[in-house]
């Protein structure tokens, strides 16, 4: 059994899809818009925030990479899986300043590459086919393959999801 990820908020409604709590989920893409609406903002803001801290219990990392309070998207975009009050995943993409090595002998090239920003299913709904759908839905609303994306330090549970 997971631990659901349940809110006072319809996720869904709040983009004008209509759903039910053991229904489909659906995948809908978080804007700034959504983040300053006067009606939901704050809702949605306390979503971002307690999905990205369980999103940086589950990776183990110091701060969480994906918050609500005081946000400002700028040309990120958060992707959640969701269905009516419950939240199943996140997936927070968007550019991302990297150093890279061109050659061995010329140092290190600053590129701002498309990427993986923040990756999470909820536990106990993992394998299950929702990060795959999260993903598809990411790729397909970006225009993009997996393979022209950047995934700056990758967990070794991105790099086996990715390989499937």
């Amino acid at each position: 059994v997971g631990l659901r990820m349940e809110f006072d908020i319809d996720i869904c409604r709040v983009f004008g899809i209509s759903s039910k709590d053991d229904g489909p989920p659906s995948v809908v893409c978080v804007t700034d818009d959504v983040l300053s609406h006067s009606r939901w903002g704050q809702g949605m803001r306390d979503v971002l925030d307690k999905m990205g801290e369980r999103s940086r219990r589950a990776q183990g990392l110091g701060k969480a990479v994906t918050y609500g309070r005081g946000v400002v998207l700028g040309g990120n975009r958060i992707y959640l899986l969701a269905a009516k009050h419950t939240a199943l995943g996140l997936l927070k993409v968007g550019p991302k300043k990297l150093f890279v090595a061109r050659k061995a002998d010329e140092g290190l090239v600053e590129i701002h590459p498309f990427c993986v920003l923040d990756f999470y299913v909820v536990e106990g709904h993992q394998r299950g086919g929702f990060g795959s759908h999260l993903f598809r839905a990411m790729l397909s609303r970006e225009g993009t393959s997996a393979g022209k994306l950047a995934y700056d330090r990758p967990s070794p549970k991105l790099m086996g999801f990715l390989r499937k």
